[in-house]
């Protein structure tokens, strides 16, 4: 009997939740970049194996800040938290938990797995042990130190995950490494693309809609895709001097897309005006709908 399961992958900001995604799955599923806040709602990747499978959710981080927004994301949290077999908690080494995240912890009732991140960042690993002992003494027995970019630990902690899940046969195909359509990734390849090109504030105003994604028999596949931004004086930021700042943007996101999807785009951005997005719940709950169900269809 093979052993299948849904990992929720939780943790602060930051810390390397889709890094470690992507290292698992071996293709880049979740938007990366150095800012907070990059991953914005809930991202479905599976991991099939000879043991097994393991259906991860990589959920936006760990925040108690007020607003529409973070009251999504929270609830993308809940979402997989409500939906997992097994949590698997990412920190960052150094990252001594709060009370908030004592009370966290506490209130998990599932599996509870921590993988203490960026290892490679530490010179001597045994300054690892005082943190090791303090997550312990609040209950974590299952500890991992990794490192999602070199792979370091990675190994040991998924055969960690595979003996913690339940017996049972695959929920999926095991060629497929997700169940979402290429346009939401579409939408995380322009989104990660704006966090890369664009100031401190600005990426965080800027929510991606793929308006139309059509696959050509012939030619280039088209995608049209919407850039809201909350405020007027957004609009010529994103654009540039003579349009050069978005074209900019247009080529490089057009190549991430080509290369998740294997085909060649034409990608043609628009820019438009949903003033104050992050405050308005109509608008979340109409843009940021999930593409497809999170637990395999009956």
């Amino acid at each position: 009997m093979t052993k299948s399961g849904f990992v929720a992958i939780v943790g602060p900001a930051n810390v390397g939740k889709s890094t470690f995604l992507n290292r698992c799955l071996g293709i880049k599923l979740s938007a990366v970049s150095r800012r907070a806040q990059t991953t914005a709602q809930n991202i479905l990747g599976i991991l099939s194996t000879s043991v097994g499978q393991l259906v991860f959710t990589d959920t936006p981080g760990l925040v108690e800040r007020k607003g529409a927004v973070y009251s999504f994301m929270r609830g993308q949290i809940e979402t997989a938290l409500r939906d997992a077999d097994i949590v698997l908690l990412i920190v960052e080494a150094g990252y001594r938990p709060d009370a908030e995240m004592e009370r966290f912890i506490s209130s998990v009732k599932k599996y509870l797995v921590l993988a203490i991140n960026k290892v490679d960042l530490v010179k001597d690993k045994n300054a690892l042990l005082p943190l090791i002992e303090q997550y312990q003494k609040i209950g974590i027995s299952d500890i991992h130190p990794i490192s999602a970019l070199t792979g370091d630990g990675i190994s040991g902690l998924i055969g960690n995950l595979f003996e913690l899940c339940p017996e049972g046969e695959p929920y999926y195909p095991d060629e497929q490494p997700t169940t979402f359509p290429m346009r939401f990734f579409a939408a995380e390849a322009i989104r990660e693309s704006v966090f890369e090109h664009y100031g401190e504030e600005i990426p965080y105003s800027v929510f991606v809609e793929i308006e139309e994604y059509r696959e050509q028999n012939e030619g280039k596949d088209f995608v049209r895709a919407i850039l809201y931004v909350e405020r007027e004086s957004q609009k010529p930021i994103i654009v540039g001097r003579r349009g050069e700042a978005i074209k900019r943007l247009g080529r490089k996101a057009r190549k991430k897309i080509e290369f998740l999807s294997g085909r060649s785009i034409y990608l043609e951005l628009h820019v438009k005006v949903a003033k104050n997005w992050r405050k308005d719940e109509t608008f979340l709950r109409r843009a940021m709908k999930p593409p497809d169900r999170y637990l395999p269809s009956e």
